[in-house]
């Protein structure tokens, strides 16, 4: 093994330790908005950035920046700064994502369930590609609904949302919101391995709600799978 991969072997632990660090104490002070204390690790912010296709021609949304592992790598595909927005709760973590990215990110301190009313115009239905690492289930149930609606609103109609999951098995809200999961990938070189996700409506319910346009449906429904009749329907909802 050469000096030089031996002196890049350990930056690159040296590294991870520093951003496991930093999530440990984020973990201590929000264990439900961290999920766990292991970062990603940088193969795996590889492989997920991987999925993004026409990099610069696309607007991507991340939710859960973290320490970065994921951004760095979206970064390094040459995606235009105005067309990548990062989304980070934890305060300790986005100073740290500024000092990394002083001037090529945009980072969005707030909690991602209103991150509609941050986004700017044009990434509102016009998302080609969001990556959540967010941990939705330690959120509970009602969190997860809202940042899931706000998802698909900010989503074009043929967005990619890419949801990262610790287990191995598919999230349980999936089915309860009439969406469909389909595993792409799983990163054996994190700790604990991670599975992704690719989650969209489900052809089922698209086919039923233009056979059966007037089956009622709750506030939450209408904002996950928002249609033009849809939309119509819950600015009626909000003006009441």
């Amino acid at each position: 093994v050469s000096t030089q991969s031996t002196w890049g072997l350990m930056q690159a632990i040296k590294g991870y330790a520093w951003d496991m660090l930093l999530f440990c104490k984020s973990w201590f002070n929000s264990p439900k908005q961290m999920g766990t204390i292991f970062p990603s690790s940088s193969q795996t912010g590889h492989k997920i950035a991987g999925l993004i296709k026409d990099a610069e021609k696309v607007k991507v949304i991340e939710l859960g920046a973290g320490t970065g592992q994921v951004t760095d790598e979206i970064l390094k595909l040459g995606i235009k700064k105005e067309d990548f927005i990062a989304v980070e709760y934890d305060e300790g973590l986005c100073k740290e994502l500024n000092k990394k990215h002083p001037d090529e990110l945009v980072l969005l301190n707030i909690d991602a369930a209103d991150m509609l009313e941050h986004l700017p115009k044009k990434f509102i239905g016009q998302t080609d590609y969001l990556i959540s690492t967010l941990p939705l289930i330690p959120l509970g149930k009602e969190k997860a609904k809202a940042i899931i609606d706000a998802i698909f609103i900010a989503l074009k109609p043929n967005g990619v949302y890419i949801q990262v999951t610790l287990s191995p098995f598919k999230p349980k809200y999936v089915d309860e919101l009439g969406l469909k999961a389909t595993k792409i990938l799983i990163s054996w070189l994190n700790v604990p391995p991670m599975h992704v996700w690719r989650i969209c409506r489900s052809q089922l319910l698209k086919i039923q709600f233009h056979l059966y346009p007037f089956i009622p449906v709750s506030y939450t429904h209408l904002r996950a799978h928002e249609t033009l009749r849809y939309l119509v329907c819950r600015l009626l909802l909000e003006k009441k």
